[in-house]
Parts: C-alpha cells; sequence; structure tokens
C-alpha cells in the first residue's frame, strides 16, 4: 500500500492500540472541547496510535510503560494564534527574543507545526504553562491510563500527513517496500 494510504487508514483513521474505542473517543472530545475544535481534529499518533514508534530515533520501539501517548491537533486558526503569540513575545520591548529552543522552535514551525517544548520559556510565555497544565490534568485523571499525555499542534492536516507520511516511506524503505 502507498504510504500516504498507510497513513490515511492506520495513523489519521483507525483503531488505538492503547485506547480502548470509548477513551480514544472520550481523550479525542476532551482535547477538542478545551480548544474548541471538532474530535476529527484530533488525532493520537506514534506508538500510542500503532503499538509501536516509526519515528526515526524510537523506530519499531514498542509501546510500552514509559511510552507518552502523543496527540496531534490540527488547526490553522490555534496554531495561528500562538504563532503570534510568540511573535509579540519577540517583539517585546525589552525582551531578549532569542530563548534556548528558539532554532529547534522555527525549525518545526518551517514544517508546519509547534511543538509547545519548543516555545519560549514559561516565564514570560503564558501560554506554555497553560498548555502544559492542561495535558498534565488529563495524564493525573487516569481516565486513559497512567501514560503521560502531550500534544504538538499543527496548521494543516496537509503538514501532519507529510509528517507521518515521511515516517512510513522511510519504514517501507528499510523493510525492502517502496
Amino acid at each position: 500500500m502507498p504510504y500516504d494510504q498507510v497513513v490515511q487508514k492506520h495513523i489519521i483513521g483507525g483503531d488505538c492500540f492503547t485506547l480502548t474505542s470509548d477513551q480514544h473517543f472520550e481523550l479525542k472530545r476532551a482535547i477538542a472541547d478545551k480548544f474548541s475544535l471538532n474530535p476529527h481534529y484530533v488525532v493520537v499518533v506514534g506508538s500510542a496510535k500503532l503499538g509501536f514508534s516509526i519515528a526515526r530515533t524510537k523506530r519499531y520501539r514498542h509501546f510500552g510503560n514509559d511510552s507518552d501517548i502523543d496527540i496531534a491537533i490540527v488547526s490553522d486558526r490555534l496554531f495561528d494564534e500562538v504563532w503570534q503569540q510568540v511573535f509579540e513575545y519577540s517583539e517585546s520591548p525589552g525582551r531578549d527574543i532569542y530563548w534556548d529552543r528558539d532554532n529547534a522552535f522555527k525549525t518545526y514551525l518551517f514544517r508546519g507545526w509547534i511543538r509547545p517544548d519548543k516555545l519560549p520559556p514559561p516565564g514570560g510565555f503564558a501560554y506554555k504553562a497553560e498548555w502544559f497544565e492542561f495535558f498534565r490534568s488529563l495524564t493525573a485523571s487516569g481516565a486513559f491510563g497512567e501514560y503521560k499525555i502531550a500534544a504538538g499542534l499543527y496548521r494543516s492536516m496537509y503538514f501532519l500527513e507529510r509528517y507521518q507520511g515521511i515516517c512510513t516511506m522511510q519504514c517501507q524503505q528499510e523493510l525492502g517496500g517502496l
């Protein structure tokens, strides 16, 4: 099966390895409610979705007790709001516009997604603290197991599918496929 169809069928769609169908829906709904989105735009990815990782640095590592439940949130509105806040942070008078992860932030931004761990420090950037507090509360609820829940923000489904597609294509090439 071509890699783009694998992504659409098994990563964007399909069952979740780690969660029951009820837990899967409730997790997506809780996140969608928080950010005023349709649950369709909240996607469980990574080893929690497939049972193993397809990311280059963790390729084929099975989901286990130390694994996270990784979420991709797809929203141009939310993406642009966060991007604007980062821009305003960088333009604040007297603020050092560079932070220890600003280059990594820009690298991911160029690829159409925001990794919240790469945002400016929470001391001067309240959104980062709010983001992580929300996901800590989901984790602490225990409703989705004892796994840490983390999320990234994609501007569009195109960027999510491309990122997942690159990893899928690499797996296929390594296994002698397409």
